[in-house]
């Protein structure tokens, strides 16, 4: 597990001190509360009592410090504000950090990898990460049986989950590359639970047949030039404002989306706290754009790419549709559809690419949460970033009072987009769930971050 999208398919075997839950507030699960004090910047995590990973070892503070160390010894931003973790008894762990940090809590729940507990004993017996990423041991209702890439995730009951002993004899995540075959075999009743691409949730669910949800959360796609080099045409607010310009994001949504994903301008959930509903943002407007062009010395247009994660054919179309929008407004646009290991060299590992790059990441009930890494340029680096917006950001976290951090996270959103036009961000992509009816309180696709109920049933169909 290496990321937030393996953490979504691993929240049944591995939790996290807290969670979301469907209406973003934040619940206790591994932890049952905390107090945070701004005046010591200190927060105080009281854990549960009697929980155990499924290997038998028991979930503990010491369990815990270990956790978040091994955390704070990678490349993610989210528990750097911790300066020392403390253990006063069995069950609680005292943070101490640099600064006080009003995200911390957040990034410990379903939201983040921070919060999520392997067991150490596990770990150390079996010669560390390289095992653990791809074995993981938890406290969840279920445990990990077996990996296939590109096919299965197989999971089995835990009979000694803390939670109570789930219905479930186990889970399976089962990867279909064939559109068609997946589809062939959710409307056979070979797949309890789906998750295809808009364009063929769409006709399942007005069939009336199946139950469904849409996310609530889902990736933000933001176009973003890369800026780093001085030397780059990105480098350049004209250019990053021309390529906005070009993009009209509610006909990509509604083409693509079908009624599932919501237009937004900037890194935040519209009609939650942290949007700017102030924000102009660029309008459609491919005249403007090529006129940008020509200012920034671009008069005959602009030769560049799109690399992107390619994933499926609907994303090959939705940048296809991008590249059409973009040389409307005077760019040359070359598709390069990458791998995954390309594409985390550009997201994570600080390489870089060239041109445009459609980034991507979660979107978050606290937009100060998908900020982190950027902020810290440990994320896409390579995005055009002020040191106005850092500054702004530092502050946004720091604050212990609400409304100012509202204040100062909706003028993060202002100087993103409408100062420096660091991105060009377009939907969040809820993800559609179709549901067999057999299948009962699952709550996926419900709660946040595919959080499945210990407690799913199924019934006999009939």
């Amino acid at each position: 597990m290496t990321g937030q999208t393996d953490g979504n398919y691993a929240n049944i075997c591995l939790e996290t001190l807290f969670r979301l839950d469907e209406k973003g507030n934040i619940v206790g699960q591994l932890a049952t509360d905390y107090i945070a004090d701004p005046d010591s910047t200190t927060i105080t995590i009281h854990l549960r009592k009697g929980v155990k990973f499924s290997d038998g070892s028991d979930f503990n503070s010491a369990v815990v410090k270990w956790n978040m160390q091994q955390y704070q010894a990678g490349s993610k931003a989210e528990l750097s504000t911790v300066s020392t973790i403390d253990t006063p008894d069995d069950y609680t762990v005292l943070l101490h950090l640099k600064q006080f940090d009003n995200t911390l809590i957040l990034n410990l729940t379903t939201a983040a990898d921070a919060g999520r507990m392997v067991s150490k004993q596990s770990f150390d017996a079996n010669g560390g990460k390289t095992w653990a990423e791809k074995n993981p041991v938890g406290t969840g209702p279920f445990k990990f049986v077996s990996w296939t890439k590109d096919v299965s995730i197989v999971y089995a009951r835990n009979d000694n989950y803390w939670g109570g002993k789930p219905y479930l004899d186990g889970v399976q995540y089962i990867r279909i590359s064939d559109p068609t075959t997946a589809q062939m075999s959710f409307t056979s009743g070979g797949l309890d639970l789906y998750g295809p691409d808009p364009v063929i949730a769409k006709p399942l669910i007005d069939s009336g047949k199946y139950n469904w949800s849409v996310t609530p959360e889902g990736q933000i796609p933001a176009l973003t030039g890369y800026a780093a080099d001085p030397t780059s045409p990105f480098a350049k607010i004209e250019v990053r404002q021309a390529l906005s310009y070009s993009i009209d994001a509610k006909s990509l949504s509604d083409a693509f989306g079908y009624g599932y994903w919501q237009v937004t301008n900037q890194w935040a959930i519209p009609g939650t706290w942290g949007y700017n509903p102030n924000v102009v943002g660029y309008p459609l407007n491919p005249t403007k754009a090529k006129q940008l062009l020509a200012s920034a010395g671009y008069a005959n247009g602009l030769a560049t790419t799109i690399s992107f994660y390619n994933t499926s054919q609907a994303l090959i179309d939705e940048n296809t549709a991008c590249q059409k929008m973009l040389n409307a407004g005077g760019f040359t646009i070359t598709l390069n559809p990458l791998q995954r290991p390309a594409f985390a060299d550009a997201a994570t590992n600080g390489k870089g690419w060239s041109g445009i790059i459609r980034a991507q990441g979660y979107s978050s009930v606290d937009p100060l949460v998908k900020y982190a890494n950027l902020a810290r340029g440990l994320e896409f680096k390579g995005t055009y970033l002020p040191q106005e917006f850092v500054d702004t950001y530092f502050k946004a976290i720091a604050t212990p009072n609400q409304a100012t951090k509202q204040q100062l996270t909706q003028q993060l959103m202002s100087l993103a987009i409408d100062k420096y036009c660091m991105q060009t961000p377009l939907y969040i992509q809820g993800s559609p769930i179709v549901k067999q009816k057999r299948v009962m309180d699952d709550g996926f696709g419900v709660q946040p971050y595919h959080y499945l109920n210990p407690m799913t049933w199924v019934t006999d169909g009939k």
